[in-house]
């Protein structure tokens, strides 16, 4: 695909600054899509920087460091504690072997964030909000005319209750 922008002697170049031929077409300009705020990650960050450089003339490179700085702090922000749960978090990497022309995933390092289920679910348990509104004993419900097993939520399994009717010896 190529690339064209004018060059400051007003002669049409490629993206390398090579001239084109005279009588080259220009590429049109495709629009952006209304969610693609690039170079920013979102539209805050966009916002950001253009009041930043607007108003305070601030580089570009001071820019990026402003940037880097927020999302810091932010990191400590996300660590909230929801019924003392805390978030933790882990890295992972594709380490399996790499093709001619991996995908771009494939080297990148994605953050994992999770919670405890096993807390989580204890905690569920334990608020008085949903003291009505959960089955607490295991059950099985059948329909008489077709001897079929309906199952609607996770007491109703039959890994609950097998968990309630087994017998350790």
């Amino acid at each position: 695909m190529l690339r064209s922008i004018i060059c400051c002697v007003g002669q049409p170049c490629d993206a390398g600054g090579n001239f084109l031929l005279t009588g080259t077409q220009l590429e049109p300009h495709q629009p952006k899509p209304p969610d693609d705020w690039s170079p920013y990650n979102s539209h805050l960050e966009f916002k950001l920087a253009d009041f930043i450089y607007t108003c305070n003339q601030m580089s570009a490179g001071n820019l990026d460091i402003l940037l880097d700085l927020w999302a810091a702090s932010l990191v400590e922000a996300d660590n909230t504690q929801v019924g003392d749960v805390k978030w933790q978090s882990f890295a992972v990497k594709y380490t399996g072997d790499v093709e001619v022309n991996p995908a771009p995933w494939m080297h990148n390092e994605y953050d994992i964030w999770f919670q405890d289920p096993h807390k989580v679910i204890q905690n569920m348990l334990a608020n008085p909000e949903f003291a009505k509104e959960m089955d607490y004993q295991p059950f099985c419900e059948y329909d008489a005319k077709t001897s079929t097993q309906w199952w609607q939520d996770f007491m109703s399994g039959d890994w609950a209750w097998h968990q309630a009717v087994s017998h350790h010896i």
